[in-house]
């Protein structure tokens, strides 16, 4: 047989082909289209209109009092009905995070600033917590050294 001579198809070869099994149709679970009808829906009987919960404020009010950290770089921009006012910004974290607090929220150095201000609070953690023990070795250490001499 000559190699340049087409091959015939035969049906079999045809139905093996993936354009002919795309051309099928697809065999889909029993479960499929179940949120067509509200009523095959899984929630029904628990399912509720978007509507607020009974016995809730609505809209929310306006917390008194002042937030413990600038919130936005934008002086038009509203405060949120409910803010932080429990922990206060401080160490180099909070000059970190008010420098970050006034950028606009849509400045990428925003959120690179409020991201490293969250690390640098990790390390101060860190730190507050291992200073009680680390502070005496370091001078013991000190003296040692100079005792020594």
């Amino acid at each position: 047989m000559n190699p340049n001579t087409p091959e015939l198809s035969t049906p079999e070869k045809v139905q093996k082909r993936s354009g002919y099994q795309s051309l099928q149709p697809v065999m889909r679970p029993e479960y499929w289209g179940v949120d067509l009808d509200p009523s095959r829906r899984p929630g029904v009987p628990m399912e509720r209109k978007p509507q607020p919960w009974p016995n809730t404020r609505f809209p929310p009010e306006r917390q008194p009092g002042e937030p413990a950290s600038p919130m936005h770089g934008r002086p038009n921009k509203a405060m949120p009905p409910v803010f932080g006012t429990a922990t206060p910004l401080r160490g180099l974290s909070g000059t970190i995070r008010k420098a970050a607090y006034g950028l606009p929220d849509h400045y990428p150095s925003h959120w690179l600033l409020m991201m490293l201000g969250d690390r640098v609070d990790s390390w101060e953690t860190r730190a507050r917590r291992y200073l009680p023990v680390v502070a005496p070795l370091a001078l013991l250490a000190l003296f040692a050294r100079r005792a020594l001499r």
